[in-house]
């Protein structure tokens, strides 16, 4: 799903970038909303000091940890942000979460709203969404989002992953990318992506560079 952002409307919530005091609601948060996928926020009390000092100057790793949290007397509410490619035409919208006795809609509509204002380099904005949860549907869907592409996963049982594990695969030489390749791969994009899908994406050569890779990865 994908978005131009809407104005900031007012709301009684206080919405602010998360600060090291915040980091232990924040994996709470996020633990509670989606308990299968780890968020940073669970390790980073020990480099937190040198992630902040990184957000200040632009460098690869700047906005590692672009969270926000909303404040009513408590923490009631979390968002993680990152760029989708390296020139930030575009970002993602990587997790919400909001407390169990407070109104998802309300505060997460206030800190997507917060984001779509407060980024401003972000001419686009995209999110990825169970299809099985109306909840967070429902709630991309009133901000403005639209869908853009469905996407299906596949999962391999570990028994079947060991058999294959066993045989030597038939395939050519493998060699590892390098920046060399990025004009080519970033050619074979533009090719095999629908073309709605490749203007949302807006990605460059520099996106097929391995140090994004790297910064991607590690986002």
């Amino acid at each position: 799903m994908h978005t131009m952002a809407p104005a900031l409307e007012q709301s009684n919530l206080t919405i602010r970038a998360s600060q090291y005091r915040d980091l232990e609601a924040i994996a709470r948060l996020f633990a509670q909303e989606q308990a299968d996928q780890p968020h940073p926020a669970q390790n980073l009390q020990r480099w937190y000091g040198l992630l902040k000092s990184l957000s200040w100057f632009p460098n690869p790793l700047q906005n590692l940890f672009r969270t926000y949290v909303a404040e009513n007397d408590d923490i009631c509410g979390a968002i993680h942000v990152s760029p989708f490619n390296s020139t930030h035409s575009t970002w993602r919208v990587d997790r919400v979460a909001v407390a169990e006795d407070q109104s998802k809609s309300e505060v997460g509509t206030q800190l997507l709203r917060h984001c779509l204002q407060t980024i401003w380099q972000a001419r686009t904005w995209l999110t990825e969404v169970n299809v099985n949860d109306p909840g967070a549907l429902a709630l991309y869907r009133q901000n403005g989002f639209q869908p853009l592409a469905h996407m299906t996963y596949w999962t391999i049982a570990p028994e079947l992953l060991q058999t294959l594990a066993e045989r030597e695969p038939d395939l050519p030489n493998l060699l590892p990318v390098g920046n060399a390749d990025a004009c080519l791969l970033h050619q074979l994009d533009t090719v095999s992506m629908p073309p709605l899908v490749r203007q949302v994406f807006d990605r460059q050569i520099a996106d097929f560079k391995p140090i994004y890779f790297r910064q991607r990865q590690a986002a």
